[in-house]
């Protein structure tokens, strides 16, 4: 067969693409797959399961600890950090101790891979929701830093706030809160926005594109972003807490959170 045949041949390969050429190896990337609650009010156990979590942090096991790899909050005190006990941490799974969280509280979960420089959040809720509470049940996401749009879906949002839609501020409806991946232990590891009541918003404010009782969308953030390290990156996760316009608790009781990447 001359050289001419054989050039043919492997055309013939790359065309139908069955020239394989090894992948490049992907980052070990954290990914929370589940999160088994047990236990009752003001003392709960959360059993984390995934992959790529990492060495045991320095110093973990720990009782009554706030470890900067693993960051826990009741959305009705966040960004306030429980307490807890990490009593045991593979890279595989973890499990969390002494969650003094209310029956029915969302619940939110960041946690921090120090050798893969990355993270992943997890946002539920712990013991059985009240009647009255919103559900989500997607989040959807486009555009990028400053002009991220969010879609949030779901049931239970009620109808639009009053003077809220088009206008890009805060509210006591709603809070974004995202771990930036490359500067945790800093303002950014997490930061907030949208939400200035009890809980911390570092000043950022959110457009409000729509709102109805089944969907919400935010049309990027505004005042305040891309200070220090507020920023939304690919790699970073996020998690959304949303409160029914009706709410006049001001984000201390009846919020739902859900959580996910900036990008998949």
């Amino acid at each position: 067969m001359d050289i001419r045949s054989i050039w043919r041949g492997c055309g013939v390969f790359l065309a139908l693409g069955l020239f394989v050429v090894p992948a490049a190896a992907g980052p070990h990337i954290p990914k929370i797959t589940d999160v088994a609650l047990s236990g009752s009010a003001g003392n709960y156990t959360a059993v984390i399961t995934g992959t790529n979590f990492g060495a045991a942090p320095a110093g973990i096991p720990c009782d009554a600890c706030t470890p900067l790899e693993l960051q826990v909050s009741d959305l009705a005190s966040q960004p306030q950090r429980e307490t807890i006990n990490v009593t045991a941490w593979s890279d595989t799974s973890i499990t969390v101790t002494g969650i003094a969280a209310s029956d029915g509280d969302g619940l939110r979960i960041a946690l921090y891979n120090q050798t893969a420089g990355n993270v992943d959040a997890w946002g539920g809720h712990v013991g059985h929701r009240a009647d009255g509470v919103p559900r989500i049940t997607t989040i959807t996401t486009s555009g990028s830093g400053a002009n991220l749009t969010i879609t949030i879906a779901g049931t239970g949002f009620g109808a639009a706030p009053q003077g809220l839609m088009g206008q890009n501020t805060d509210s006591p409806y709603l809070v974004f809160s995202n771990w930036n991946a490359d500067a945790p232990g800093t303002d950014g590891f997490p930061w907030n926005a949208g939400f200035c009541g009890q809980n911390d918003c570092n000043g950022v404010t959110i457009l409000y594109q729509s709102w109805t009782d089944t969907q919400v969308v935010l049309g990027g953030f505004g005042s305040q972003y891309g200070m220090g390290n507020w920023t939304a990156n690919p790699r970073d996760a996020f998690c959304v807490g949303i409160w029914p316009s009706s709410s006049s608790s001001n984000g201390t009781t009846g919020g739902a959170i859900k959580c996910r990447r900036v990008s998949r």
